[in-house]
């Protein structure tokens, strides 16, 4: 069984500062900490229809005093997940935030593009991203990537390649689909 801790993003992922990286993922760990000990889970990713059972480990000793709002918890946290999903185990090494209307949240590429090829080429991996802490009976994973869909289908980059990642806290689990 794989081992993997959430800091590997640090040295995986540009695009966000390191210290972006660093607030996403204690958010993600304040999330995991309301439902496992000693900043260790047992995780179960399931990219594309590929399943992988691992050990996930994360850093704990931080402050919490401003991290209370369940809703930062699953919306940052779920956004930490994703960027690790994205980098550490699917080797995108670039990540920018998208715009209001594309319908996705975030655009990977493998590698950082130059300046030029930011303002010319469209060749990214569109990413729409959701978290949630612990599902309840109308708020389920299931139902959750499948709203995510939609909202793919409704936005600018439809057509675009892309992918839905949303990631369960209690369980924990992180399933990443490729958007059709």
């Amino acid at each position: 069984m794989n081992k993997y801790n959430l800091n590997q993003t640090l040295t995986t992922l540009t695009g966000p500062t390191k210290e972006q990286i660093i607030v996403g993922n204690q958010w993600a760990a304040v999330a995991l900490d309301k439902f496992h000990k000693d900043s260790t889970a047992k995780i179960n990713f399931l990219i594309d229809k590929k399943e992988e059972e691992a050990i996930l480990e994360w850093d704990s000793d931080f402050s919490k005093a401003a991290m209370k709002e369940e809703i930062d918890m699953a919306n940052h946290g779920g956004v930490a997940l994703a960027f690790f999903v994205m980098s550490v185990l699917s080797n995108y090494g670039y990540v920018e935030q998208s715009e209001i209307g594309d319908g996705v949240d975030y655009r990977f590429k493998e590698n950082e593009p130059d300046d030029d090829d930011l303002n010319f080429l469209d060749d990214f991996h569109y990413v729409e991203v959701s978290g949630i802490l612990k599902e309840s009976a109308t708020n389920t994973l299931k139902n959750r990537i499948k709203i995510k869909h939609a909202q793919i289908n409704r936005g600018g980059k439809k057509d675009k390649s892309s992918s839905v990642i949303v990631s369960l806290f209690s369980q924990p689990k992180t399933v990443k689909e490729t958007h059709k």
